[in-house]
């Protein structure tokens, strides 16, 4: 079962907050921008879970969990971000299936922890097939 996660965030104390609540439960990776974060997904992965933080200089997380998702489909994101960027942005990624969630800052460790094991589930369940009809 894949339960690497990988969290971005330009915030270093972000992160070790991150690695602290999370890195016992999880195999996680760390990178402190988008462009770090892909070549983190790209290099590492595959990855089960994403979190990223919408807010960060060049890239933001938007644009790089969509792109993750553009190189690997079943890859669960989740987008951390304040209540403005959800409004500009982000109900539309989520409604269109971009994103699997989308918290407000402060998220609180068991309810980030709760949504990565969920996606770590859903990544890790394979896709039903349909039931083929059998013809004698």
């Amino acid at each position: 079962m894949n339960r690497k996660i990988l969290c971005v965030d330009d915030d270093e104390s972000i992160l070790k907050g991150m690695h602290l609540h999370l890195s016992r439960e999880f195999d996680l990776s760390t990178a402190t921008s988008g462009d770090e974060g892909l070549k983190t997904f790209e290099q590492d992965g595959p990855f089960a879970v994403v979190v990223g933080d919408m807010r960060m200089p060049g890239m933001d997380g938007a644009e790089m969990l969509k792109r993750m998702k553009d190189v690997d489909p079943k890859v669960k994101s989740i987008l951390l971000t304040g209540h403005a960027d959800f409004e500009v942005g982000g109900a539309d990624l989520l409604q269109s299936g971009q994103l699997f969630r989308i918290f407000t800052k402060p998220c609180s460790p068991p309810k980030l922890k709760s949504a990565i094991e969920r996606g770590i589930h859903e990544y890790n369940t394979p896709d039903e097939e349909p039931e083929q009809e059998v013809h004698y």
